[in-house]
């Protein structure tokens, strides 16, 4: 996906385009949070995919060990991963994407 679709899609807002603006907050927050949870589970995924084993074993320890220092959390993966803000955005872009697809 190229960074002009990615853009595309993050602009968008997702309940016009599925015709869903006029349902109730609740439902809203329901979808926001199931989609929250796609997109952090692929994010995740694709930072251990990024990590040498090493990296992936260093970053286990850490979410193992102090799983609240999410400052610390944050800098390692930044750090390991330059494209970080890119792979997210890249993320939500696909999940928005192929829930517009069904």
């Amino acid at each position: 996906m190229d960074k002009e679709t990615i853009e595309k899609f993050l602009g968008m807002n997702l309940f016009k385009e599925l015709g869903l603006e006029d349902i109730e907050p609740e439902i809203k927050q329901s979808i926001l949070d199931d989609a929250a949870y796609v997109t952090t589970r692929g994010v995740w995924i694709r930072i251990m995919e990024s990590l040498s084993d090493d990296k992936q074993t260093e970053l286990s320890e850490m979410l193992k060990n102090d799983p609240e220092n999410t400052e610390a959390i944050s800098s390692f993966i930044k750090k390991e991963i330059p494209n970080y803000e890119d792979l997210v955005k890249e993320e939500v872009a696909t999940y928005k994407s192929l829930l517009l697809a069904k």
